[in-house]
């Protein structure tokens, strides 16, 4: 084995891989990376038999092969090094690293007790563009659940019915619901669930176009661009009625600035922390008092202007996700509808018709 590559085709990847290595794993070669020299180029692979990732870069191959070695380490070598041309070899059972004077030896494990990533990548389901990837996710990931107790809740579901596509994550306290006319992505599924992990590391792909493939006969999902393919497993389980639960009408519609709202509500989290992170939203005529209180701390209130058609009302929140809505969206205003105290609240913009979030309120015991 031995090649030559830039220090700068490698180090927008290694992030990515770095997040995919596992932490701690009980099977060793899981958190050593698949280094191969073939003819088409550099290949560096890992996985935690959740996400998988392949990546090509482009190298001058003089003699093919492949060999694991320690993955964390590797990265952190060659992110010390100056943008200059590294290589790689394979002595005996050691892996060389060589660039402007430094050199670095690696144990391996060889290829063979490395995971297959993948047989086939299977049917080409649909092909987003960058941005629309980024429109449609960036604004659902955020809210699904972290209880593995619940595996469909971790991943984000695509149902189609004819041409309407609605994109969809919860974690049973809030939901996001991207939705999409027009298109035929599924190509004659009904719905599937990918999960939050693959779409998180999607998101961080470059490229223009983004290819969404399924293999039916090992569960799979891939996500490949020009020259990364991620791999993932397909969520089996039954996805909540996401649309009975979202409002037919409200009493109340209040439009605020986003950069305002935000700013007094991390001014009201600091009592909110010491307070379950519950915060109140009081409407009245024109004005929406936004108020946290800390038995222990204090209390901080805030009032700021709002555009209101409907009736004065009153509604508690858990603030992080009120929080984590605003940051995720790109508006610069945000529409709120609610009902009751006790009824979901509904969080829309006006730049995006085709989107809405639902937030349950807090129960407040008074």
């Amino acid at each position: 084995m031995k090649a030559e590559f830039l220090v700068e085709n490698i180090e927008n990847f290694l992030l990515t891989l770095s997040k995919i290595l596992p932490l701690h794993s009980q099977i060793p070669v899981l958190s050593n990376i698949l280094i191969e020299v073939e003819d088409e180029g550099l290949f560096i692979s890992a996985t935690n038999l959740e996400v998988g990732i392949r990546i090509k870069i482009p190298a001058k191959t003089e003699a093919k092969g492949a060999i694991t070695v320690p993955g964390k380490q590797f990265i952190e070598v060659i992110s010390t090094l100056s943008k200059d041309k590294v290589s790689i070899s394979l002595e005996k059972d050691s892996f060389i690293i060589e660039s402007r004077g430094n050199r670095v030896s690696f144990q391996t494990i060889a290829k063979d007790e490395f995971p297959t990533l993948f047989e086939k990548k299977g049917e080409e389901l649909y092909v987003f563009k960058n941005k629309e990837l980024h429109d449609i996710f960036s604004k659902l990931v955020f809210a699904v659940s972290l209880d593995e107790g619940r595996p469909e809740l971790t991943g984000i579901l695509i149902s189609q019915k004819n041409e309407k596509i609605d994109f969809v994550a919860t974690d049973g306290f809030r939901l996001s619901l991207k939705k999409i006319i027009g298109k035929n992505i599924l190509k004659g599924q009904k719905s599937l669930i990918i999960p939050a992990k693959i779409i998180t590391d999607a998101l961080s792909l470059k490229g223009e176009d983004i290819s969404m493939f399924v293999y039916e006969g090992s569960n799979q999902i891939v996500f490949e661009t020009e020259n990364v393919v991620l791999i993932g497993r397909i969520i089996n389980g039954e996805f909540p009625n996401y649309e009975r639960v979202v409002p037919a009408s409200s009493k109340t519609k209040i439009i605020l600035d986003k950069q305002v709202l935000e700013q007094n509500l991390r001014f009201s989290s600091v009592f909110a922390r010491e307070s379950a992170n519950i915060v109140r939203f009081k409407v009245e005529g024109e004005k929406v008092k936004i108020y946290a209180k800390s038995a222990g701390l204090g209390e901080g209130e805030a009032v700021i202007d709002a555009e209101k058609s409907g009736e004065d009302n009153e509604i508690a929140f858990n603030v992080k996700f009120v929080m984590d809505i605003l940051k995720n969206i790109e508006s610069q205003s945000v529409i709120i509808e609610l009902s009751s105290a006790l009824e979901p609240a509904v969080f829309k913009t006006e730049d995006d018709q085709d989107f809405l979030h639902i937030i349950m309120p807090v129960r407040l015991q008074e």
